[in-house]
């Protein structure tokens, strides 16, 4: 595994935006995986959704060719210091963003975000966007 997906280019492959579905095609999807966080933040994105069964089956479907890292004892860690070290600068970010940014540097992974103004403040962290 090379990539890992953040919520936000799940969520724009899911609506069919062009330039992540081409990106997204141009990689094997043994190259592809998302977080515990992600699917988390998908799957209560369907719950909320006008149509909760069916936009959990497409959640679920577009999901099943990739690997869901969890969050071990290497992204602890990693949280741990890299949560300490942007509160010391002063340049926190969110919750969620933090926990997917520790399991990207844990397992030295490039993150796909168009979130780019939050993870790119992760030291060490790869980010790339596809949108």
């Amino acid at each position: 595994m090379k990539y890992l997906l953040d919520t936000n280019t799940c969520i724009y492959a899911l609506k069919g935006k062009g330039g992540t579905v081409d990106r997204l095609r141009q990689h094997s999807p043994d190259d592809l995986g998302v977080t515990i966080i992600t699917l988390a933040e998908l799957w209560f994105g369907a719950r909320k959704s006008a149509r909760p069964e069916s936009t959990r089956r497409e959640v679920d479907a577009f999901l099943k060719p990739f690997d869901v890292l969890p969050f071990d004892h290497a992204a602890a860690e990693a949280y741990g210091r890299l949560r300490f070290e942007l509160e010391h600068l002063g340049r926190p970010i969110g919750e969620r963003d933090l926990l997917i940014a520790s399991i990207g540097v844990a397992q030295g992974l490039t993150v796909v975000t168009h979130n780019t103004s939050e993870f790119g403040r992760v030291p060490g962290l790869k980010i790339e966007d596809w949108a």
